[in-house]
């Protein structure tokens, strides 16, 4: 007898637990909670890498306010710039 109570207990748990799991997986709230969370998830880490990015481009215009030697070498780097006495030499 206490077996069958026992296996009446676990069909009932069974069953409340697979009815549960069918409403929550096929609710479409759920689904578009769960959505929302994860696309958040994704903006938040958007947010932390264009507000790292920002403090590099603050660093960097401070030191080109601040600092002529890395004025100079920005200007050499990326504008391909050279004095009027300088040669300038290229390898292939």
């Amino acid at each position: 007898m206490d077996k069958k109570k026992l296996k009446k207990r676990f069909k009932i748990r069974y069953i409340i637990f697979l009815a549960v799991f069918l409403v929550l997986a096929f609710n479409e709230g759920n689904r578009t909670l769960l959505r929302r969370f994860f696309e958040q998830n994704k903006l938040k880490k958007d947010i932390e890498n264009a507000r790292d990015e920002n403090d590099l481009l603050k660093d960097r215009i401070c030191y080109l306010e601040n600092e002529p030697s890395y004025l100079e070498r920005m200007v050499r780097s990326e504008l391909k710039v050279i004095a009027a006495e300088e040669i300038e030499y290229r390898f292939s």
